[in-house]
């Protein structure tokens, strides 16, 4: 395997100089990277690592340096092969389309849509890729196997990922590089049972203030002075950097709210030089921003449409409402996916009476499952009306809870593990910032904290239906 040291410490011939200055130019912030994968790759000949590990945060840029790495390096075709292990959820699909991109081999209607070999498991890839490569006399030639998205791997059997870091010494010393694309490190990436060297690692770090203004000037719209929209995303980062170091997020905010920003100088209210009032009259859409479209309580194609209604000429106030107006009438919530059983947990918590709780929540028991009555039941029945109960928690509106109990029954309603990076306290104060749920405890209490939900029927089974949540059978004494 070839050393980190050994690698940067090559001088690179006059093709790696050209594409690393294209990809320089084209991906600021990411020299160091750009030049560690260039060292590694040398010419067709030369021995190629056996596995590349690239990892990261998501929206660092990895895939795309990548792909574009290759496609100027493998302008021929034949020698690099591009997997994403979402679309190649089998090991057959990801041996197949690997044999493919090799062999120059497109499925169309003259081959029946037919692969280049069927490749049912490891060992008729392993013999694939051995006639492949001796029958065209490529053997010596560096290929190399691509994976984005490698953390599922893991989930395609044990052997797998040991196999494919073993790939070269497996086809006979032919010179293959898989290189791995992942948000995971290593360390919960590596296999247990062992039986391969682990790979050389390329690390894609968060941009920094400075490297996201370098990649967004690319944005600027070509009629726009690129100091004033510089100045523009300055302020975006600053507003929002610290709930959000995503760059693509970062990129959709600036895209849709530069409009509305730089809309006062069309409109006579303002000049390019007056940006203090310029940004003053864009604050409404900053809040909206924040609220609805960093949320994803609305679309983009929404956002645009209802924020147009509005402009700094007539009354800015329109737009947060026209935007609040049309997310509360909304059909659905765009909230991420345990955020939903916890609003769940929370309505079940404020409808249903705390004494019932063993009852619907407990593990192994059945919710439409009553419990016999030693008797009583004439009268019973008859305290009941038409409605089904003189106290019905449905029409009396939602009680408070402890957050406690709320939490018990999301562990009991939730199907899976929950993941131990999901922080499940951030989400609850998102729902009180959103006011889906409202505090009723004193503000200044840390411990015994109630709230009561603030959703109606109709939404929370909207909510319940996206996730597949039978919320009736967990209902007490509604209809």
């Amino acid at each position: 395997m070839i050393s980190t040291l050994d690698c940067t410490a090559r001088s690179f011939n006059k093709l790696e100089r050209t594409i690393g200055e294209r990809l320089l130019t084209k991906f600021p912030g990411r020299n160091d990277q750009i030049e560690q994968l260039l060292s590694l790759l040398g010419e067709s000949e030369d021995p190629a690592p056996p596995c590349v590990f690239v990892y990261g945060p998501s929206a660092t840029g990895k895939t795309a340096v990548i792909r574009d790495l290759f496609n100027e390096y493998d302008t021929s075709g034949g020698h690099y092969a591009y997997i994403n292990s979402v679309e190649c959820f089998t090991p057959r699909l990801l041996f197949e389309r690997t044999l493919n991109a090799w062999a120059g081999h497109v499925p169309s209607a003259d081959n029946r849509f037919s692969n280049y070999a069927r490749c049912d498991n490891l060992v008729d890839f392993v013999n694939s890729v051995r006639d492949l490569l001796v029958t065209s006399g490529k053997q010596h030639e560096a290929h190399y196997m691509v994976i984005d998205q490698a953390e599922r791997l893991r989930d395609r059997g044990p052997m797998l990922l040991t196999s494919l870091l073993r790939l070269s010494e497996l086809t006979g010393g032919a010179n293959i590089s898989v290189i791995l694309i992942s948000n995971v490190v290593w360390d919960k990436f590596r296999p247990r049972h062992g039986g391969a060297a682990d790979p050389l690692s390329i690390f894609f770090p968060y941009y920094t203030k400075q490297q996201i203004l370098l990649v967004l000037a690319k944005d600027c719209p070509l009629d726009e002075p690129q100091g004033f929209f510089l100045t523009f995303v300055d302020a975006v980062y600053e507003v929002f950097h610290r709930n959000c170091v995503d760059l693509n997020e970062l990129r959709h905010l600036v895209a849709m709210l530069y409009p509305k920003f730089v809309q006062p100088v069309f409109e006579k209210q303002a000049t390019r030089n007056e940006f203090a009032r310029l940004f003053k009259l864009c604050q409404p859409y900053f809040a909206a921003a924040s609220e609805r479209l960093y949320l994803r309580e609305i679309s983009t194609s929404e956002w645009q449409k209802y924020s147009a209604v509005a402009s700094a000429k007539n009354n800015p106030e329109d737009v947060a409402t026209s935007i609040y107006h049309m997310a509360e009438n909304s059909d659905g919530m765009d909230l991420p996916h345990y955020t939903k059983f916890l609003l769940i947990s929370a309505y079940l918590a404020s409808y249903n009476p705390s004494r019932l709780d063993v009852q619907y929540f407990a593990r192994g028991k059945d919710p439409t499952q009553k419990r016999k009555r030693k008797g009583g039941g004439a009268s019973a029945a008859a305290a009941e009306d038409a409605l089904g109960g003189r106290d019905r928690q449905q029409l009396l509106g939602p009680r408070s809870f402890a957050i406690e109990r709320m939490l018990a029954i999301f562990y009991s309603v939730i199907a899976e593990p929950v993941d131990s990076a999901v922080d499940v306290q951030t989400q609850i104060a998102s729902l009180i910032t959103l006011r889906l749920l409202t505090k009723t405890s004193a503000g200044d209490r840390l411990d015994g904290i109630k709230c009561k939900c603030n959703v109606s029927l109709e939404a929370i089974r909207a909510i319940s239906r996206s996730v597949r949540f039978e919320i009736d059978r967990f209902l007490y004494n509604f209809t």
